[in-house]
């Protein structure tokens, strides 16, 4: 029975499984003592790391817990004779296996290293209210290949790194205070186009100021022949609000709009034109 056990330690599969542990149990060890070495310095310098620090150490952490684990099962594979001769052929033609491989997985090797460059440059962090194309949210998590985005009504988007790399990106919490939104409105042309756009900008300067050194501004985006097609460019200063304001600047625009008789002049002017 002594000679079965000791058989049955010294098999590859056992050695392979041992290392395999090791390799979990150091990465979850050396996970904790860099959160423990986080905590600590945020403790010693008596504040809390700004959300770039915060992206690199939780990367950080991730790229040592995942070369640890590599390792380990890089070493319970070699307990197997059969990965050691497949090692040796790999080194023996490694420039087509590297093409090989490249070609296969172009879009995860894209996305981890997309990922490693979003973490390091900085051009969303975590916490920031961003837009990548229709998608508005909170980035809530950055891993090595996709990135999760909290939308204002609660749905949690998935979207690749490469993304960030390929897109334009619009980050509203770095840079200045706040973030603009627009909302167009039409008028009709033969109405005083001046007085209404006073009194648009009136209605937003009371619901959206501006940061100092900004202003609220109204721009012609279409002129027609019976109408005129105006945008206004208001602050939001949280950009978690975005939609909230547009909604309550344009009820706002609407009631103002048939208090002064532009809408029923609008009208007037659509029916004139049929």
């Amino acid at each position: 029975m002594g000679l079965i056990a000791v058989a049955f330690y010294e098999t590859s599969w056992f050695k392979a499984v041992v290392y395999v542990l090791i390799a979990f149990i150091a990465a979850r060890v050396v996970d904790f003592f860099l959160a423990r070495r986080d905590a600590a310095i945020a403790k010693l310098l008596g504040k809390t790391p700004g959300r770039a620090d915060h992206t690199r150490y939780v990367m950080i952490r991730r790229l040592v817990q995942a070369v640890i684990l590599i390792i380990g099962v890089a070493m319970a594979l070699f307990q197997f004779p059969f990965f050691q001769t497949l090692s040796g052929a790999i080194l023996a033609s490694a420039a087509i296996i590297s093409g090989v491989i490249g070609i296969a997985a172009r879009a995860p090797l894209a996305n981890l290293v997309s990922g490693v460059m979003i973490t390091f440059s900085q051009p969303v962090r975590l916490g920031d209210y961003i837009s990548v194309g229709d998608v508005y949210g909170t980035v809530e998590e950055i891993r090595f290949t996709y990135t999760y985005i909290r939308t204002p009504d609660d749905c949690r988007v998935v979207i690749p790194n490469e993304v960030f790399a390929s897109q334009v990106v619009q980050n509203f919490s770095m840079g200045s205070t706040g973030s603009m939104v627009a909302v167009d409105f039409v008028v009709p042309v033969a109405g005083d186009v001046d007085a209404v756009c006073a009194a648009v900008l009136e209605i937003a300067d009371k619901r959206a100021s501006a940061p100092e050194g900004k202003s609220n501004s109204i721009t012609v985006e279409e002129l027609g022949a019976t109408t005129v097609a105006l945008r206004l460019h208001a602050w939001a200063h949280d950009p978690l609000v975005r939609r909230e304001l547009a909604s309550d600047l344009r009820a706002a625009i609407v009631r103002r709009l048939r208090d002064d008789g532009v809408l029923g002049a609008t009208r007037e002017a659509s029916d004139a034109d049929n």
